[in-house]
């Protein structure tokens, strides 16, 4: 079982490390690309259990394989790096959502010109207003 652990968090930490290196680039659709696989790999991660028994012959001894305690602290500093990037490039989606928005004109500030830039007059529409006696 220990072993299964160790490869399933190890698949973790390299898909991560895929996508930071992605998220450093700014390579937005790459990232896009890894989602399913990252939702599959971490569904895996999600449901590995871990039994570790002393043997009772070796009492210092740890209970679980050397590599599991390393493999995981890679995985938690890769899983940190990977919130840092991804807070980083929502960052930038929010400014650059932003800068396009601030330049479109307001909405009061409407324009008669047409699509194929000819002008037309303002038309004023008049409203009508119905009563209804009931």
């Amino acid at each position: 079982m220990t072993d299964q652990a160790l490869a399933v968090i190890e698949k973790a930490n390299a898909l991560l490390e895929e996508e930071n290196s992605f998220l450093k680039e700014g390579n937005v659709p790459a990232v896009i690309a890894l989602l399913k696989r990252k939702e599959a790999v971490l569904a895996q991660l999600n449901s590995v259990t871990v039994e570790c028994r002393r043997v009772a012959e070796e009492p210092e001894k740890p209970c679980c394989s050397e590599e599991l305690p390393l493999a995981t602290e890679k995985l938690n500093l890769t899983i940190e790096n990977n919130r840092a990037l991804l807070q980083q490039a929502m960052i930038a989606q929010k400014h650059i959502v932003q800068l396009l928005t601030a330049s479109l004109s307001p909405p009061g500030n409407k324009t008669n010109y047409g699509k194929n830039g000819s002008y037309s007059t303002p038309r004023s529409t008049t409203g009508n207003a119905y009563r209804k006696n009931i």
